[in-house]
């Protein structure tokens, strides 16, 4: 009985470990066709964070363009910018209903869009602007408001998978013992 215990304690925790730590990407979306796909990530003020695979074969194709094509797709998703000489500036997006909107001007002097990219390993802020960003096959950028905080970590599939086979492996231990303890009767 004491290892069926530990056994639902140990998924118990595996599955808060995991989820808590990557509960806030909420949704997922693939946009557009092409033989190339990157990764866009949107994390709102409020923590919630939006992950979209975009796929696309034209050369010279930026994170803007990216950007823009998801605002294109998606119904649920508005963004605002202001064009100015040196470049595009995100001012807005709304996902959902969830909307923030900032241009750097007022106190706490973070309140507007961050732009990260991720090519190998950490993210890292970005020097220069999205429309200047030629995205790769397999480039991750990321958009994070109101913080120059990274971009929150998507789960791992193996975090996933590694919690879905302990509660598996819990119910199955319980389920023995049930039998067990029955057939003893």
């Amino acid at each position: 009985m004491s290892i069926s215990r530990f056994t639902v304690g140990a998924s118990a925790l595996v599955l808060s470990v995991t989820s808590a730590s990557h509960a806030a990407i909420v949704a997922a979306y693939s946009v557009g066709t092409g033989a190339n796909t990157a990764a866009v990530q949107i994390d709102q003020e409020d923590g919630d964070g939006y992950l979209f695979n975009v796929a696309w074969d034209a050369a010279g194709y930026t994170s803007w363009d990216a950007l823009l094509d998801i605002d294109l797709a998606l119904s649920a998703l508005s963004i605002t910018f202001d064009t100015y000489s040196f470049g595009t500036f995100l001012t807005g997006v709304t996902i959902d209903g969830d909307t923030d909107y900032g241009t750097g001007d007022l106190w706490p002097i973070e309140n507007y869009w961050h732009f990260w990219l991720r090519d190998s390993g950490a993210w890292e802020q970005a020097a220069f602007g999205a429309d200047d960003r030629l995205l790769f096959n397999g480039a991750s950028d990321g958009w994070t408001f109101g913080s120059s905080t990274a971009p929150q970590s998507v789960p791992a599939p193996g975090a996933l998978v590694l919690s879905l086979f302990s509660v598996a492996v819990s119910r199955a231990r319980r389920r023995s013992i049930r039998t067990s303890a029955s057939q003893v009767k």
